[in-house]
């Protein structure tokens, strides 16, 4: 094998597990600006049920567990059912040394302490309440809660799994893929 096939990721360090409960791997998806930017940028992804998280690299330790809005994240940190569930799969992450990163989509938001002054639209939980458990989380299993806009959701999901895209490049109006 020559320095040229050695430097080329192989097809499996750039493989995406997408878990096949995610909404957008579904017929009729209104997230499929994630799907468009993955095969844009020769992400090769797979839907398979995940028991930790909603993405993994194959063969990574690290599994991203998407929210879409803090709604979404306030329920499962406070509500006793989500939260029951949640924190099992927070735990089993844990235990299999798998390290979760909570992705969630904002664009207002862009870290933990800027939900102080935040308030749920429908349950008593505030943003301090939700900056403690986060905190929490942190410190007991390691979870990482990160920010990012709507539009640029698939772009830093696989920037945090470590997966490099490969950029569309335009001749002559259409876009063809360099490697």
């Amino acid at each position: 094998m020559d320095n040229k096939q050695m430097d080329k990721p192989t097809i499996d360090e750039r493989l995406l597990i997408v878990d096949s409960r995610e909404k957008w791997t579904q017929n009729g998806s209104t997230d499929k600006h994630i799907s468009t930017f993955l095969s844009r940028h020769g992400v090769s992804w797979v839907p398979k049920k995940l028991e930790v998280g909603d993405y993994m690299r194959f063969g990574g330790k690290v599994s991203i567990d998407r929210k879409q809005s803090i709604e979404e994240i306030s329920k499962n940190l406070t509500n006793p059912k989500d939260k029951k569930r949640f924190m099992n799969e927070v735990r089993y992450a844990y235990r299999l040394g798998i390290r979760l990163v909570v992705l969630i989509e904002s664009n207002k938001y862009t870290s933990i302490y800027d939900l102080r002054g935040w308030q749920s639209q429908f349950s008593p939980t505030n943003g301090n309440a939700l900056i403690r458990q986060m905190e929490r989380l942190g410190f007991a299993y390691g979870v990482r809660f990160e920010f990012c806009r709507s539009q640029s959701v698939a772009k830093r999901i696989i920037e945090i799994l470590g997966i490099e895209p490969v950029k569309p490049q335009r001749r002559n109006g259409n876009e063809t893929q360099s490697r």
